[in-house]
């Protein structure tokens, strides 16, 4: 089924694109609804359309060796997934998956490409895209040659934070103790012991989907191993 214009204008990607051109790109976008735990883009696959997502949570994963997940990154609502194989058109390097019941917004490939080469503002927020999901993948590398389980559940707390429009540091989605687990390579009781310390001290307070922040510098100084565990 088509998708209305003005979902497509939801998204910061087609904000920049004229309407002569948005009007009739939406005849080729198509809405998805997806369960939970939904393989949404397959490993080793051309993409043959870009993701957008609507609502809901998406993780990029791969497979480890010994057959285990491993979280890549998370996809929030308003991102886009696939970017990197609809750029360069190779394969996929990752599987993405549903970790809520999610809904998406798929527009073809070759559409995409050519807005990219026809609309500049188009390229520079892919561009932005990949830059940052570079920079992510950088510090998840440098965040699993920490050697301590509270080292990495606080540096990846840190990687999740935000900061809301009242100032406070908050997770406004957070994972599950599961997701958390494999983005780090702990087990899931790891995150949950090392939860229960931080919210016995009253440095993560749990508020609903939420987590709140109430000491960012506490995780920093364990994040850089500046204090005792």
């Amino acid at each position: 089924m088509p998708v209305d214009p003005l979902l497509l204008r939801h998204f910061e990607l087609f904000k920049p694109v004229p309407a002569e051109i948005i009007i009739p790109l939406s005849q080729y976008a198509q809405l998805v609804e997806v369960p939970r735990r939904k393989v949404v883009m397959e490993k080793n696959k051309h993409a043959h359309s870009l993701g957008l997502l609507l609502d809901g949570r998406l993780q990029g994963v791969d497979m480890t060796l010994d057959g285990r997940e491993a979280g890549l990154y998370f996809v929030e609502p308003g991102d886009f997934f696939g970017e990197l194989a609809v750029v360069d058109q190779l394969p996929t390097h990752e599987f993405v998956i549903s970790l809520t019941p999610s809904r998406f917004v798929t527009v073809p490939a070759n559409i995409i490409l050519q807005l990219i080469n026809e609309v500049p503002q188009v390229a520079a927020i892919v561009n932005a895209r990949l830059a940052k999901r570079l920079r992510e993948a950088l510090v998840q590398r440098t965040l699993l040659t920490m050697s301590s389980p509270l080292q990495r559940v606080c540096a990846q707390l840190i990687q999740l934070t935000i900061k809301s429009t009242n100032g406070d540091q908050v997770i406004a989605l957070a994972p599950t103790h599961q997701e958390i687990a494999i983005m780090i390579n702990v087990t899931r009781e790891t995150v949950t012991r090392v939860f229960q310390k931080l919210q016995t001290n009253g440095i993560i307070i749990r508020d609903g989907s939420a987590l709140q922040i109430k000491d960012i510098h506490y995780l920093n100084h364990i994040a850089n191993g500046e204090q005792e565990e």
